[in-house]
């Protein structure tokens, strides 16, 4: 199936190219707005087999002007549109599941709040299959979902979407997934409390590698084999975020916040 015309295409890049040449904000709106909703109705129309749905609250969305206005936005506008025009060709679990976190970030970027994937039951699997596959116990998936891990709480027994099990041991996606999920969760969490829960979160890796920083747990680990690592840069990520979150936190009470 085409999604867009070869005319289409062109008359979009040439629009979102001219409204960034001028610097026009209810243009760059414009586009963008276009390019999301068209976006989701060919995710929609393509994938469902997966999808039942992908839903977000039109009222909530008020666009960021520092980003939208950016040139990374008008790259992802146009990466956008390149990505929709291959849509028509097989596209495997892995590939969708990287289609929907690229989605799912870019969304929060533009200034997003809450967008929801609703799934086929025939595309989620059962916990304890998942765990399986992946070759770890249910108690460990359980982690795993405290951590992002997707994880839909609906009333079947099947909640897990098949893509998971590729972008898991996928280590820039893994990576991608979790931190779209703690960004989530600092909407409604205070910067103490995320603290709180990075200390927590720091401490389980501590005591899983008998090391006090990542770099103590891999000494000899550098380039394409620190890749293979899920690990080392999720443990990167939540030492970087203690010393900002701990910055704060005490910059706060210092104030007298």
């Amino acid at each position: 199936m085409k999604i867009m015309s070869l005319a289409v295409y062109e008359e979009t890049e040439k629009e979102i190219d001219l409204a960034y040449k001028e610097l026009n904000k209810t243009k760059i709106e414009k586009e963008t707005s276009y390019i999301l909703s068209q976006l989701i109705m060919v995710m929609m129309g393509t994938f469902k087999d997966r999808l039942k749905s992908i839903t977000f609250d039109t009222h909530d969305l008020y666009f960021d002007e520092v980003f939208i206005t950016s040139n990374k936005n008008k790259t992802a506008l146009l990466n956008w549109l390149k990505r929709m025009i291959g849509m028509y060709h097989p596209i495997d679990d892995h590939e969708f599941g990287k289609l929907k976190v690229d989605l799912e970030e870019w969304y929060y970027q533009i200034g997003g709040r809450d967008i929801v994937f609703e799934y086929r039951d025939t595309y989620l699997l059962k916990p304890k299959e998942t765990a399986e596959i992946l070759g770890v116990s249910t108690v460990t998936l359980n982690k795993y979902v405290k951590r992002g891990f997707e994880y839909i709480p609906n009333s079947s027994q099947n909640r897990i979407p098949k893509h998971m099990i590729y972008l898991w041991k996928d280590p820039v996606y893994a990576i991608k997934v979790q931190m779209l999920f703690q960004e989530k969760k600092l909407r409604n969490q205070t910067p103490e409390e995320r603290l709180k829960e990075v200390i927590k979160e720091l401490l389980e890796f501590q005591m899983k590698y008998g090391a006090e920083f990542h770099k103590d747990a891999f000494p000899e680990l550098d380039g394409d084999e620190i890749n293979a690592i899920a690990d080392y840069y999720e443990w990167e990520d939540l030492e970087e975020e203690y010393l900002e979150l701990k910055q704060k936190v005490y910059g706060e009470r210092k104030n007298g916040k």
